[in-house]
């Protein structure tokens, strides 16, 4: 009896070691996530809108000559963008996972450069003066804290409190993804919360049902000793 309660006991004391840790991870990473609320999180108040009002509403009428040209398109719509330095009437045509501006007038594409990004992220950004510190376009490789199925994208980097990226869309400068630094410690908690330490999205990892098991163990073990000192306290004369 005396070997099986040592036994139980080192068990115990390593069992409370290893899921202990992990309850503190728990409780830290699940704080965070409590503490700060989702909206906030997306960096919602980061950005405002860009586009501005619509100047010619006839413009619609020439949506049939632009679907005879473009008779892929499922869907469009106008918008008044900032476009070569100037806010534009264009028509924003959209396809399964494809996204182009069209001039109304001339039915060409319109073509976003490096330019363009700049100024449409400088309209988005909304926490005063902004202050860029790189404009990048992301083609074939994206960083960890955005999805690879967003590529091609621009990111631009902005130098602010919360190093803010925004990511720009790479045909029509619409803003896809905001990135800042309670973005990425979200990230990094929700990482260490679900135990998923390589794609972040697998709440029903190995790692975490090998702790639930550990858990379930150690309240196993516990409850073995508990009951062993109970039973020995009881037989102890008076």
């Amino acid at each position: 009896m005396q070997y099986q309660s040592s036994s139980f006991r080192t068990w115990h004391r390593w069992l409370s070691l290893i899921v202990g840790v992990q309850m503190v991870i728990w409780a830290v990473s699940g704080a965070y996530m409590v503490l700060f609320q989702l909206p906030f999180i997306h960096g919602v108040h980061l950005t405002q809108e860009a586009d501005g009002e619509i100047q010619d509403n006839s413009l619609i009428e020439r949506f049939p000559d632009i679907v005879q040209q473009y008779p892929e398109a499922e869907h469009m719509y106008l918008v008044n963008r900032l476009v070569q330095g100037e806010f534009r009437d264009l028509v924003q045509l959209e396809t399964d996972g494809t996204s182009i501006l069209v001039d109304p007038h001339t039915r060409s594409q319109i073509e976003i450069g490096r330019d363009d990004i700049y100024q449409l992220a400088s309209v988005y950004y909304a926490k005063g003066d902004p202050q860029i510190s790189e404009v990048r376009y992301l083609k074939s490789e994206a960083p960890s804290e955005l999805n690879e199925r967003f590529l091609p994208i621009w990111q631009v980097n902005f130098d602010d409190v919360g190093n803010t990226s925004l990511y720009l869309h790479p045909q029509t400068g619409e803003m896809m993804v905001r990135r800042h630094d309670f973005w990425r410690g979200f990230d990094i908690m929700w990482m260490l919360h679900i135990m998923d330490y390589q794609d972040r999205v697998n709440i029903t990892t190995w790692w975490l049902r090998a702790f639930i098991f550990a858990t379930f163990a150690f309240v196993f073990t516990g409850t073995i000793l508990l009951v062993q000192t109970i039973w020995l306290s009881r037989r102890q004369p008076g």
